[in-house]
């Protein structure tokens, strides 16, 4: 079964006993399609971004739902022709879910793998400024050689 999130806004003019009758409408539609309501908030009156079918508020409701292809039609159906319903937007998130546990799963192993290599202590930073301290006297010694070749070089060109 898939997971899919769904929210709808009502007419903020419906009064709140019309409202429960129509989310408990909607809840007995999934069930009766075969799927099965998981979660139900009742977000409240809230503020709309832009005008929707002449209303600047809505009340809002989130529903998570568990079903087919079939349930999820047969709820948007349902919506789409209820009047006191003015907007509705459902999204698949079975996917997502996976994919992002996937991730958790991957990110966690990581950090456990990490937690057992040893970690640095004071003779590893001794030894890492030594490596730096040689690796400093080398390129000191690089261009001491360099400059000693060219020095050389020149004072055989001259020389012939």
């Amino acid at each position: 079964m898939r997971v899919y999130e769904v929210i709808f806004i009502i007419r903020p003019d419906v009064p709140e006993a019309e409202v429960d009758a129509l989310v408990e409408q909607m809840q007995q539609g999934v069930t009766g399609a075969g799927g099965e309501v998981v979660k139900l908030e009742k977000w409240g009156k809230r503020p709309l971004a832009y005008r929707v079918a002449g209303q600047r508020e809505g009340f809002y409701v989130f529903f998570e739902v568990n079903g087919t292809g079939d349930t999820l039609r047969e709820l948007e159906r349902r919506l789409k022709v209820t009047e006191s319903v003015i907007k509705m937007l459902s999204v698949r998130v079975d996917e997502e879910r996976t994919r992002l546990a996937k991730l958790r799963h991957r990110r966690e192993h990581r950090a456990a793998r990490r937690q057992h290599k040893p970690h640095s202590s004071a003779s590893g930073s001794a030894e890492a400024s030594a490596r730096l301290a040689s690796a400093t006297a080398r390129s000191a010694f690089v261009l001491e050689v360099e400059a000693a070749c060219f020095h050389s070089a020149t004072v055989f060109a001259d020389s012939s």
